[in-house]
């Protein structure tokens, strides 16, 4: 190596060439990786390695021949969940396994598990909703980052040997408690999955905690790290390390040694252009229901009250709903800007339309909001600045009032805050983003809260969709959402290509036989929905909600 470098030197001598740091030979050589074709994937669930699509059938034999130490940092909706579940089932001997979520993903994280895996029942697993909770002898805990941080000596205690960290850059802060406790687990474990959408490769500095997780044999110590790739500069305040440098170099070796990172566009092939997911919002994070709430869930069902008083129940239940989901959501959205992502956020009531405002005014994120009382050229000059302005990170908007006749592509996931009764409606805000222009598949995500009017609706805006479906006035289709979980990526077209039994029951429910014709589907009003929800929910079972 020395004597190219002196030749280049001799040969180009107005140039400055300077070798690469010793660190880089040593860290390539000293993380040799087993080779994938001598990989064996039967010991992972049957259900769960059919589902995964190629790209992400190399994610896990990467994972694996990294012999379970890896960063997984595709891009959002890329099915990180169902890669990390893969990976961590390879090594299911060497359970319990510690999952590692924003307290919003806890129990979508539990439900991934039940339906990848049908050998783990409920039983097997504890989800940590207090931080006093005593820990079970459960083969998988989950937990939230901020009980995490408060629970390192009897976590330490339980020996984890499996770790999965989602959302792993919620550890970019290298003195943070949540981030030494990360550190203190990760030393006692043999496999260590990060997942991670928003890796914050511009700003290497937050991603050296991830990386120490991992142990890398041979990495540098922070500060020579700084040196090379964060353009570390001493200042009269100590050293400043958020600069970057020699990017290039770092993805490389990032690539080579710990991560696998696909873009959308990269394997867009194997995607649908539109994923619709349903994120299950966290019943411990959802308002109990108070005895308004309860006497008009109990009314709901009531066979005794006239088509006009059932109607009027709905509505207040509706609007109730908006109240109990209010802090579950913002929760949602407040994990959602650790993220770098732009997106649009849809509600149709405004105590839930103020909540999600005041949260971003709180936290000092340029948004733009689009409700009824926004002028027609108030509303453009909001648009321009969503599309052009890389600071604006998100689009608050009222399900009625933006649901048509603007453009909004410069973000492509879109987030119900609440549901609506008009499927065409939903799929209307849905294509603010979906147009043409845009340059990436969509991520479309609906937040349902159990306990809700949310079980009434949704059920209801499938039972639509399937009749028109039918008769080929609408491709659209939401029963493959219920199928999603966070962001587990399955076959998005079920005619073309089956499902796998029991992945879509809601499918098999027959549309209302009280439906009267195409076109009362096509013209949904509020009055015909709620006098329509008012007759189906009486026929629909218990389990169905």
């Amino acid at each position: 190596m020395e004597t190219l470098l002196k030749k280049a030197r001799e040969e180009v001598p107005e140039v400055s060439i300077t070798g690469l740091p010793t660190f880089i030979p040593k860290v390539l050589r000293s993380n040799v990786q087993i080779h994938t074709e001598d990989v064996e994937m039967s010991s992972i669930d049957p259900k769960l390695r059919k589902a995964l699509r190629p790209f992400q059938r190399e994610g896990v034999l990467r994972g694996i021949a990294q012999r379970g130490r890896i960063l997984i940092a595709d891009d959002m909706g890329l099915g990180k969940t169902v890669q990390a579940l893969a990976i961590a089932t390879y090594y299911r001997e060497e359970w319990p396994l510690l999952v590692v979520c924003p307290s919003s993903m806890r129990f979508a994280w539990r439900d991934a598990f039940l339906q990848w895996l049908p050998s783990i029942t409920e039983h097997d697993i504890q989800v940590v909703v207090k931080a006093a909770e005593p820990l079970g002898a459960n083969q998988v805990i989950i937990s939230s980052y901020d009980i995490v941080s408060r629970r390192s000596e009897d976590l330490m205690r339980a020996k984890f040997k499996v770790l999965i960290f989602d959302e792993s850059h919620f550890l970019k802060g290298y003195k943070s408690q949540r981030t030494k406790v990360a550190l203190e687990l990760s030393g006692n474990a043999r496999r260590i999955i990060l997942l991670s959408g928003t890796p914050a490769l511009s700003r290497p500095i937050e991603l050296y905690p991830q990386i120490q997780c991992l142990a890398v044999r041979n990495w540098p110590v922070v500060h020579d790290f700084a040196l090379r790739y964060c353009n570390a500069r001493e200042t009269r305040f100590g050293w400043d390390f958020s600069g970057s440098s020699y990017l290039d170099e770092l993805h490389i070796l990032l690539r080579e040694v710990i991560m696998v990172r696909r873009l959308k566009s990269e394997v867009l092939e194997q995607l649908p252009d539109k994923q619709r997911i349903v994120v299950l919002l966290d019943p411990t994070l959802v308002r109990k229901q108070d005895r308004q709430a309860a006497y008009l869930s109990q009314m709901v069902n009531n066979i005794g009250l006239s088509t006009a008083e059932r109607r009027g129940v709905l509505i207040q239940y509706f609007a109730k709903s908006a109240e109990l989901k209010m802090s579950a959501v913002c929760k949602y959205v407040e994990e959602m800007l650790e993220g770098d992502c732009k997106f649009l956020v849809f509600a149709h009531h405004s105590v839930m339309l103020n909540a999600v405002s005041e949260l971003l005014e709180k936290k000092r994120i340029d948004f733009i909001r689009i409700d009824g009382k926004v002028s027609s050229d108030v509303r453009q000059q909001l648009v321009e600045q969503f599309q052009s302005k890389t600071s604006c990170r998100v689009a608050v908007l009222s399900i009625t009032a933006a649901n048509a006749g603007i453009t909004l592509h410069s973000a492509n996931l879109v987030i119900f805050a609440e549901l609506f009764w008009n499927p065409g409606i939903l799929t209307q805000a849905e294509d603010r983003v979906h147009r043409i222009g845009q340059k990436q598949n969509c991520v479309v995500q609906y937040l349902i809260a159990r306990e809700t009017s949310d079980d009434y609706i949704w059920p209801l805006i499938e039972q639509k969709l399937v009749v028109l479906n039918k008769v080929g006035l609408s491709k659209d289709t939401f029963s493959d959402a219920m199928n999603r979980v966070s962001e587990q990526v399955v076959d998005n077209d079920l005619e073309e290509n089956g499902a796998a039994e029991g992945d879509s029951a809601d499918n098999s429910r027959p549309p209302s036989k009280r439906q009267r014709s195409i076109k009362d589907f096509m013209n949904t009003t509020e009055d015909s929905f709620w006098i329509e929800l008012s007759q189906d929910t009486s026929t629909l079972l218990p389990e169905d909600l």
